[in-house]
C-alpha cells in the first residue's frame, strides 16, 4: 500500500467528522468577516482542551512505541503557541485535563491520531490569514500560523509509509475518528455553555 492510498483512506474514512468539525460554529466564524476579538478568544479556548489532550496522547504513544515523529519536539508541539495566543488575548488557559484518548499501542493508532494533529496544522494557515485580515496584523495567531506545515505533513506521510501495514488502515481510521470526536465534543460543550449563559443573562 502506498502512502497516498493510506492517506486517502484516512481522509475518506473520517470525511463526515472532519466536515462537522470544519463547519462547527466556533470554528466557522474564524473565517468570517464578522469575527470579533472576544469571539476569537472563545474559539481558541474551546480548542485548547482537545488539542492539549491529543498532543499529550501522541507524545505518550510515541514514547511508548519508541518512535520519533519530529526532529524537534519543541517545533512539533503547538500547545505553547495556543496558550501564548490565549494569554495575549487576556485569557488564562485552563489546566490540562487527563488524557481522553487511548495511548497508542500500535503505529497505526498513532498514525490516526497524528493525521488529525498534522492535518489541523495545514488547515491553520488558511485560518491565520483570514483572522489577520479581519482583526488586523497584530492579532495573535501563532497557533494557526505554525512553521513548516507542509514539511511536517510530508514527514507524517513518510511515517505512514514506513510504519503502517495495509491491513491496519481500519485501525488508523478508527483512531482518527476518535480524535475528531473529542474535538467535536469539546466544541459542542463550549457552545452549549455559551448559549446557556447568554439565555440566563437575558432572563
Amino acid at each position: 500500500m502506498t502512502t497516498s492510498i493510506l492517506a486517502r483512506q484516512l481522509r475518506d474514512g473520517t470525511r463526515q467528522a472532519h466536515q462537522a468539525l470544519d463547519h462547527h460554529p466556533l470554528l466557522q466564524r474564524l473565517v468570517t468577516s464578522g469575527l470579533t476579538p472576544a469571539a476569537y478568544g472563545r474559539s481558541l479556548l474551546a480548542i485548547h482542551r482537545p488539542h492539549v489532550r491529543l498532543e499529550a496522547c501522541v507524545a505518550a504513544g510515541a514514547l511508548q512505541l519508541g518512535m520519533t515523529l519530529s526532529d524537534d519536539a519543541r517545533v512539533s508541539s503547538r500547545t505553547h503557541r495556543l496558550e501564548a495566543d490565549l494569554k495575549a488575548l487576556g485569557i488564562v488557559p485552563p489546566r490540562a485535563s487527563a488524557l481522553a484518548l487511548p495511548v497508542a499501542a500500535t503505529p497505526a493508532i498513532l498514525a490516526g491520531q497524528c493525521y488529525v494533529l498534522e492535518g489541523s496544522r495545514l488547515g491553520g494557515q488558511v485560518i491565520a490569514r483570514q483572522v489577520r485580515r479581519t482583526l488586523g496584523a497584530t492579532v495573535p495567531v501563532s497557533y494557526f500560523d505554525s512553521p513548516q506545515p507542509e514539511a511536517r505533513w510530508q514527514r507524517f506521510l513518510t511515517f505512514l509509509d514506513r510504519h503502517c501495514l495495509p491491513e491496519e488502515s481500519p485501525v488508523a481510521v478508527a483512531a482518527a475518528q476518535h480524535a475528531f470526536d473529542d474535538y467535536l465534543t469539546a466544541l459542542n460543550e463550549a457552545d452549549e455553555t455559551r448559549s446557556a449563559r447568554h439565555s440566563t443573562s437575558e432572563s
